[in-house]
């Protein structure tokens, strides 16, 4: 099956209506090997990644040597849709940014291609949602997704302000996608900091590529979008933010070199990553 190329500046409701439709032609106008094209039923769900060697999440250290520990993080994010085919950005290198200008030309994705090379949809979470990356426990549980049977190799999900739907949930987040606070630390160094991410239209700066999974999706599976926070950092130099007033958070506006470096890392298909669940039920 192919889709259509998505337009320049298509808005987000285009996109995800254009993407329900390819879901739903899928199960009937594509063979997927070994499935026939089943339609079933699974869940959805969300959860935040420990760091390599972290006990809690939100605690890492970033590739600059610096500690950082969040105390308050929250983000809009959603819908999310899992594809048929492998990321192309698999065999890329996932190392720290190579160079400062790669983070002073924040592209909103780092490969070739429309978002429609995916192609089938097997599956997807229609709808955006407020989470709290320092959530502890099992992972969120969404909903129920309707999907088709087969191997998934890559998802996609979109970043946005939050909408009036999310009701008071999404207002605590003052209008931003991405809202955090914590400190940062290095030796003797401390740099208590706050930042706020934006990720406004059109839907080409909003959107997370091509996260490469491996998931057999069927009946009775959960299959959760994991958070990546210890990503986000990368390349990020805390000793350039101005002083701290009274050990008060440090605003990390959009000009400095902290910003840049979140506003390109959230946006790579390292920040996120997938795992499938099965046997779940709930």
């Amino acid at each position: 099956m192919t889709s259509p190329t998505l337009p320049r500046g298509m808005s987000r409701r285009a996109f995800t209506l254009g993407l329900g439709a390819a879901l739903a032609a899928g199960g009937s106008a594509c063979g997927l090997s070994g499935t026939g094209g089943r339609g079933i039923v699974f869940h959805m769900g969300l959860r935040t990644a420990l760091a390599p060697e972290a006990t809690q999440v939100g605690e890492f250290t970033t590739d600059t040597g610096w500690g950082v520990r969040l105390t308050s993080a929250r983000m809009v994010l959603g819908p999310i849709y899992l594809f048929e085919n492998a990321s192309p950005l698999q065999q890329q290198a996932r190392g720290v940014l190579r160079s400062l200008m790669d983070v002073l030309l924040p592209t909103a994705h780092a490969h070739d291609g429309d978002f429609f090379s995916g192609g089938t949809v097997l599956g997807e979470w229609d709808r955006e949602v407020v989470f709290d990356l320092l959530a502890q426990g099992d992972a969120r549980v969404l909903g129920r997704s309707p999907g088709i049977a087969g191997r998934a190799r890559s998802f996609s999900l979109l970043l946005q302000p939050p909408s009036r739907a999310l009701g008071d949930e999404g207002a605590a987040l003052q209008g931003h996608s991405v809202l955090m606070e914590g400190t940062a630390f290095r030796g003797e160094q401390r740099v208590p900091f706050r930042v706020a991410l934006d990720f406004p239209p059109p839907v080409e700066l909003q959107r997370v590529d091509f996260v490469p999974i491996e998931a057999d999706l069927d009946d009775d599976g959960l299959f959760v979008v994991e958070v990546r926070p210890h990503q986000w950092f990368q390349g990020a130099h805390f000793d350039r933010l101005p002083p701290s007033t009274e050990g008060l958070p440090v605003d990390v506006t959009a000009e400095t070199q902290v910003h840049r470096a979140l506003s390109v890392n959230v946006r790579r298909f390292t920040a996120f990553s997938g795992a499938w669940e099965p046997g779940f039920t709930s």
